[in-house]
């Protein structure tokens, strides 16, 4: 994605880390609007959304009184336009079971690497995986937003965890996750043993023995867990099954989803039973190890929501249309 930025927009990652929305606004292939935040109306993991519908395509970035949280939003829809009109980038969300994810979770990647560059990222983290001092040091060393710190500091976890935003209530602004199901945005973990002492402290606090308390009243395995505050507002929380960076020895504990690491594991989905052994970190989203045909447990559930196209007879999944139309985009355009 950085790579199709270059060749469209040469010399423009530089502006764009200093101020995005600044640049995008001379773009003539985007238009850049913003609107009160909550009203983005997408899907996607940040306050705005991306629309298509329009000509040219529009970047719908919430009104967030910080300007780093507008950019990282205004890039994250930058890189839904880069995937939904570059045929190379499209092209690879075919080969993910899950395409609509998948690409929510490359735009974050896009747009926090765009902010923090490896270097920068790297001089703040080092190879023994995040701390949540650290992920704080990021955000006041550089222009990125406190997400942006969030996704960057979460591709350096060693195993499975979560790098978490909070605001002073305890409630989850913002999670990127690597192998484990994360928090759900706008749910209370101030009753969790980590976010409960960290709300009750000006310092850096650690636990343990602390879990993701889940919307549906059900908690993660158990987890090692360390809190910072992000200015007087923020709270950031980095908790890991096992490898946590600020302790000398955190092995996985009996029974958890990470030390099932190199056991067999037998693909439970309707479409595959194929036996594997687990060398992955497990879906993000369900808990579930993949497969090495890519299946989890998310695989039945976007299955269903798969339409067949009226002139390929393919089933695509429902990104591949606009809006009702029983034709998928491809097949659109090989017409007109």
């Amino acid at each position: 994605m950085i790579t199709v930025v270059e060749r469209l927009h040469p010399g423009a990652l530089v502006a764009l880390r200093e101020n995005p929305l600044d640049e995008l606004g001379n773009w003539p292939d985007v238009v850049v609007e913003l609107v009160p935040e909550g009203d983005g109306g997408g899907r996607c993991s940040v306050a705005g959304s991306y629309r298509d519908d329009t000509e040219p395509p529009t970047l719908v970035v919430g009104a967030s009184r910080s300007y780093r949280r507008r950019g990282f939003t205004g890039l994250h829809e930058l890189g839904h336009h880069l995937q939904q009109t570059d045929p190379g980038l499209g092209q690879r969300l075919f080969a993910y079971q899950d395409s609509e994810a998948f690409e929510d979770s490359a735009c974050d990647a896009f747009a926090a690497r765009v902010l923090l560059p490896d270097d920068r990222a790297r001089g703040m983290i080092d190879g023994r995986g995040p701390t949540a001092p650290a992920v704080v040091d990021l955000f006041h060393s550089s222009h990125a937003s406190r997400e942006a710190c969030c996704v960057r500091a979460a591709e350096y976890l060693t195993g499975g965890g979560v790098v978490t935003l909070l605001d002073a209530t305890g409630t989850v602004i913002f999670a990127a996750p690597r192998g484990m199901l994360p928090p759900a945005r706008g749910s209370d973990q101030s009753s969790t043993p980590l976010i409960a002492a960290a709300l009750r402290a000006a310092a850096t606090v650690e636990r343990e023995n602390t879990f993701v308390a889940f919307r549906n009243g059900s908690t993660s395995e158990l987890l090692y867990g360390q809190a910072s505050w992000c200015d007087r507002d923020y709270l950031v929380a980095v908790l890991v099954s096992d490898n946590a960076a600020w302790r000398p020895f955190a092995p996985p504990r009996p029974n958890t989803a990470r030390s099932r690491f190199g056991s067999w594991w037998t693909c439970e989905t309707e479409t595959c039973t194929e036996s594997f052994r687990i060398t992955e970190p497990v879906c993000a989203r369900c808990g579930a190890p993949r497969c090495p045909n890519g299946h989890c447990g998310c695989t039945s559930a976007r299955v269903q929501k798969d339409r067949r196209c009226d002139t390929c007879f393919l089933k695509w999944p429902p990104s591949r249309f606009d809006g009702d139309s029983p034709t998928c985009r491809t097949c659109v355009e090989e017409s007109s």
